[in-house]
């Protein structure tokens, strides 16, 4: 019986993979409608890639809002607060995304220690006026914010303590964390659609 079992299961394996598909020879051109994802993973010239995030602004019916985007730069806080600075590339500058952050801004330092990132800032930083100021700390925050182990932001200004203004307008002078901004940023969270209501007779 047993016998009889294995050679039935053999017989459907030999079945079933005689009704697979053929490997191809060699390259063959895929027809646009079999494609399905294949073009979402091409890599355009000037397109955002990499594994780090930096946040960017871009408007909305409620003003300006903070939008994540992607850079190829080690996942470390100076690294990412340079390629934060260095502002939008041209595809992204195209697509309306832009920063409140001053070009001539200088890191000063950016270290790491347990869960705050220290980051030291050349005063450039404060020629903004108070909604650009907003701005552009809500950006370093949640550029760092995005970092593995960083839970909040101490911003410096030549090596001196300083106060900043939270999203709420209030005055800082603790480490700022991406809470204090709360609503800055655009969300991740798909939009639901509706829930269908019963129709009445």
């Amino acid at each position: 019986m047993r016998r009889a079992t294995a050679t039935a299961v053999i017989g459907l394996l030999i079945g079933v993979a005689a009704c697979g598909i053929d490997p191809d020879s060699g390259p063959r051109v895929v027809p646009p409608d079999q494609r399905g994802q294949l073009d979402a993973a091409e890599q355009g010239a000037g397109q955002t890639a990499g594994e780090s995030r930096v946040f960017l602004l871009v408007e909305d019916e409620n003003g300006r809002v903070l939008r994540s985007v992607l850079r190829d730069v080690p996942a470390q806080p100076p690294e990412v607060l340079q390629s934060l600075i260095g502002g939008p590339n041209d595809t992204e500058i195209a697509d309306g995304l832009q920063t409140a952050l001053p070009v001539d801004v200088e890191v000063r330092s950016a270290r790491q220690v347990a869960g705050i990132v220290n980051v030291d800032l050349s005063p450039q930083i404060l020629e903004l006026q108070s909604n650009a100021l907003q701005l552009a700390v809500a950006q370093i925050v949640f550029t760092l914010g995005e970092l593995n182990g960083v839970d909040a932001v101490r911003l410096r200004v030549d090596g001196q303590n300083r106060e900043w203004q939270d999203g709420r307008g209030d005055l800082q002078n603790d480490a700022l964390t991406v809470y204090d901004f709360a609503g800055y940023a655009e969300s991740a969270q798909p939009a639901y659609p509706p829930v269908p209501s019963e129709t009445v007779p």
